[in-house]
């Protein structure tokens, strides 16, 4: 849900998902998979129950804007960032299913406290060029990697320390602040100044749009989430974890009318 150009859906797709269907409200023409177009708070109430337990595991990126922190620099740029929080929706929908799932945003959608008991990722786990921290709410456990923000991956920013490239707001910007030990002001970083350098920053391929990529997740994230995930099922299988099991029936495009000739499909 909430699919976007599909930087979460491509991980899923690397990390062994074989089939994904990706559900926005706008269709974007770089997502590479199967799409149903409709808004996300009708969809929840006009799908049956059914419908979303038929699937293995489902994914909800609800618009961070809200929450984000860079939604000052957006305002100060001229952009009117989103005011809508459908989080506190999505998370009460998906704990009232028989199915696991990830709830995904930027860590301020969650207070501090709440934050030690979510997993969260970042570039430098995965030898990117961005840092990029987003949390990952989960139904199952996700294997927490280390940081290393003096990731050799970095450039040397103006302390002769490692600086993350950034893919947000404009390209090429110098991202100016105060100081809090001096109060004056300071280049703290930038920018990626070509899509080209966004992308091999982010771990991206399919996707060319600066915008796409100001919104999307590095593949790479969600690529170690769906691992933890099939690791998760291996162990409930075996009798590891004694959890209800969730229904086993797999989704298929056919089940619901679709066929492989479909590429996208809207819904009321």
């Amino acid at each position: 849900m909430y699919c976007c150009a599909g930087g979460s859906a491509r991980g899923y797709e690397l990390g062994g998902f074989g089939e994904i269907i990706g559900v926005d409200q706008v269709k974007k023409k770089e997502y590479p998979y199967f799409f149903i177009k409709a808004d996300i708070e009708d969809f929840l109430y006009e799908k049956p129950v059914e419908w979303f337990e038929s699937f293995d595991l489902i994914s909800a990126s609800p618009p961070c804007q809200f929450h984000s922190k860079t939604k000052h620099l957006a305002i100060a740029q001229g952009n009117l960032p989103s005011d809508i929080d459908h989080l506190p929706m999505i998370r009460q929908f998906l704990k009232s299913l028989n199915v696991d799932y990830v709830i995904e945003n930027v860590p301020e959608a969650w207070d501090k406290e709440a934050r030690k008991n979510i997993t969260y990722s970042c570039g430098s786990h995965f030898g990117l060029g961005v840092q990029r921290h987003r949390y990952f709410e989960a139904s199952f456990p996700i294997e927490q990697l280390k940081c290393d923000h003096n990731s050799p991956h970095w450039p040397i920013g103006p302390k002769g320390k490692p600086k993350p490239i950034g893919v947000y707001g404009r390209k090429g910007d110098k991202i100016k602040g105060m100081c809090h030990k001096t109060g004056k002001m300071q280049t703290g970083g930038w920018t990626a100044k070509t899509v080209d350098e966004a992308q091999q920053a982010m771990g991206i391929t399919h996707i060319s749009s600066w915008r796409n990529l100001c919104q999307a997740i590095p593949p790479a994230y969600t690529e170690h989430i769906s691992k933890c995930f099939f690791k998760h099922m291996e162990a409930k299988e075996a009798g590891i974890l004694s959890i209800p099991k969730k229904g086993t029936h797999q989704v298929s495009l056919e089940q619901f009318g679709f066929t492989e000739h479909d590429t996208e499909r809207s819904c009321g």
